[in-house]
């Protein structure tokens, strides 16, 4: 049976791929992305490390970037509704970094209204609603989406995230923190940035306009960690373990199994530590745990994209048959304590062959 709720169009920028279908199959191929900041060198004086897109001149920071990065992408994930005769109004539900050294309010304030102003799209956007909560805030998006979907609020509506660690204050607050993998700390990352956009609708809204369903949204749950990174406590993952509990509730019967599973892992001992109680908590929910897809390893930590794009990667594994199975789980933990996860299901998904774009 169909979900009621379908991803009907995605779309990406990354640094290993401009669009959806390459940035998946450049991660599947295990292509990297990862190299160094052309200019920014850490606290030892070695250059930092960085993903960047390979398009975007490194001098362009703060709004003006991540308006860059969200426009293509955004632009994608529309694609669908290319050909209709007119215009439609939809919400857009926007995951945004937390607040931190380089990106604050006014940050977000700008990125929304510079979205909002995006002129050539197919459609219109009535609303755009930022969610300024980091790794997991498309997931969180993803959830306001759903239940204005459900209730009859709209037929269809994009949920998109967009990040950028390039700002000289926050590559530096990384570095003061040993976040940067690197000479001085080995349980770091390399930042990265991004743009992931999906279009969903209700399935009646779906089947009326004759479009293929790319995923179902099963369900999706929000949780709080309160034993944070950068803190003297001991996470014990009780806060993840309790917001996955609650995405599979209801949804995997006797005999399933979570097949495939998409993450924000990305080096650091915090994040390994903490999925690695769920999977003591959980493991007889999923075929394998620990086979997990964590893209951070091709093409950065992505932050507040990291979900959608999460979502995207899924998407294009079922369309294109590699997948591990009809039931993907997609999770991220953000620095701030929000925990996310969402449980897609792909069995209906149309299959085809070929690489476009």
């Amino acid at each position: 049976m169909a979900s009621s709720i379908q991803i009907v169009g995605v779309g990406a920028r990354t640094p290993v791929g401009l669009h959806a279908a390459p940035a998946a199959a450049a991660v599947r191929a295990g292509i990297m992305g990862l190299g160094e900041h052309p200019y920014m060198v850490d606290c030892v004086g070695q250059p930092m490390p960085g993903a960047l897109d390979a398009e975007i001149d490194p001098e362009i920071i703060g709004p003006e970037r991540f308006l860059l990065l969200a426009d293509s992408a955004l632009r994608e994930a529309c694609e669908p509704l290319g050909n209709m005769r007119q215009q439609v109004d939809m919400p857009l539900y926007l995951g945004l970094p937390e607040l931190r050294p380089g990106f604050t309010e006014q940050d977000a304030r700008a990125i929304r209204s510079g979205v909002s102003r995006l002129e050539g799209l197919p459609i219109r956007l009535s609303t755009v609603t930022p969610f300024i909560e980091g790794h997991a805030a498309g997931l969180s998006a993803l959830a306001a989406a759903v239940r204005q979907l459900t209730q009859g609020a709209c037929e269809m509506c994009l949920v998109g995230g967009v990040e950028s660690y390039f700002h000289a204050d926050t590559l530096e607050w990384l570095d003061q923190n040993r976040q940067l993998v690197g000479t001085v700390s080995r349980s770091g990352f390399v930042p990265g940035e991004g743009a992931g956009f999906c279009l969903l609708m209700t399935d009646r809204c779906r089947q009326r306009l004759e479009l293929n369903g790319l995923a179902g949204v099963q369900s999706c749950a929000i949780g709080k960690e309160m034993k944070l990174i950068k803190t003297t406590d001991m996470c014990l993952g009780e806060g993840l373990s309790a917001t996955v509990r609650d995405a599979l509730g209801g949804i995997i019967l006797a005999g399933e199994r979570i097949n495939d599973i998409y993450c924000d892992m990305n080096g650091e001992r915090y994040r390994g530590e903490e999925w690695g109680f769920v999977c003591l908590r959980l493991s007889n929910y999923f075929d394998d745990p620990l086979d997990y897809r964590s893209p951070a390893n091709t093409w950065g930590d992505v932050g507040a994209a990291s979900a959608t794009l999460f979502m995207m990667l899924a998407c294009q594994a079922a369309a294109r048959g590699y997948g591990k199975g009809p039931r993907t789980m997609v999770w991220a933990s953000s620095e701030k304590g929000l925990r996310a996860a969402a449980v897609l299901d792909t069995a209906e998904a149309p299959k085809h062959k070929g690489i476009s774009r």
